[in-house]
């Protein structure tokens, strides 16, 4: 079954509860039967704590606006992007006072995202339109029932867009981060055209494994700064015993991207599945992911 397939199956069973739900979501998109009354591999964990109650924290540092004071308390605000506006009204978006090449994004949940390196060339009627659906949206209910979105306000940031005059988006460094230590980096590259997805050790090696994106043909380059986006990972992670920590490094400058507790909403499926399990034993135990699964 292709994944889009199991997309739209997934889509028309949320009638569901949220146990059956999230154990029909976990069989379709991993492929295994389980109860996740005693979760091991690190899907199982993802799922499991996705049905449990969030402290207000989870909550906070899932909304894209809220999470900005919190980053600036642990780290500094020198790694936030420029915000130019906070919208709880489409009407209001103003782009006559835009002062250059920005981003739009919603900020209780994912996938709401627009680019717009050059606001004067805008649709602003269809962007309006996207925003104002953006704004209507439960994302929680209307998504994969991700329970760190539960009850946040929809409301949208305009930030300094900060890829390239040519308009693609920065590399995007993705730390998966357990007690407060890495145990995978993803480099995502090229999101908006070409998306690949490179799975790393935090010692910059391949690991021999697969998600949902190929990688990109030759091994990202590692930022000269990278001890220091490291850092700044711990920092922001040291308050979950999971969570992903997204940060950008545009000319040696880091700034932060997201917070992530709930990390492709459960769908994507790591292969082999050893490597779920070892992810997992990372999790609860803080055991490093074995040398096994680094391409040699």
């Amino acid at each position: 079954m292709t994944i889009d397939a199991r997309v739209l199956l997934a889509r028309r069973l949320r009638f569901l509860p949220d146990r059956p739900f999230a154990l029909a979501k976990h069989a379709l998109f991993q492929g295994e039967l389980t109860s996740l009354r005693r979760p091991r591999t690190w899907s199982q964990l993802l799922a499991a704590k996705n049905l449990e109650p969030q402290s207000e924290l989870v909550h906070r540092t899932s909304d894209k606006y809220e999470v900005r004071a919190h980053v600036a308390d642990k780290v500094g605000e020198q790694i936030l992007i420029p915000l130019y506006s906070l919208l709880t009204d489409a009407a209001d978006l103003d782009f006559d006072a835009l002062p250059g090449p920005c981003v739009i994004k919603g900020t209780h949940g994912c996938d709401m995202t627009i680019l717009l390196p050059d606001p004067t060339a805008a649709d602003r009627a269809a962007i309006r339109e996207t925003v104002r659906r953006w704004l209507r949206t439960d994302f929680y209910r209307h998504g994969w029932r991700e329970s760190p979105y539960r009850g946040l306000q929809p409301r949208a940031v305009v930030e300094e867009f900060i890829g390239t005059p040519g308009g693609a988006a920065p590399t995007d460094y993705k730390f998966f981060m357990f007690h407060g230590e890495p145990g995978m980096v993803v480099v995502d590259q090229d999101r908006f055209t070409g998306h690949t997805s490179t799975m790393l050790t935090p010692e910059w090696r391949e690991f021999a494994v697969s998600g949902r994106f190929a990688f990109a043909e030759r091994l990202p380059e590692r930022p000269d700064n990278y001890p220091e986006m490291l850092e700044v990972a711990r920092a922001l992670s040291k308050d979950f015993a999971f969570v992903r920590i997204d940060l950008y490094n545009v000319e040696g400058r880091i700034f932060f991207g997201e917070i992530t507790h709930n990390p492709g909403g459960g769908l994507v499926r790591l292969q082999p599945r050893e490597f779920d399990l070892a992810l997992g034993e990372m999790w609860r135990t803080g055991t490093p992911v074995p040398e096994r699964f680094v391409r040699s």
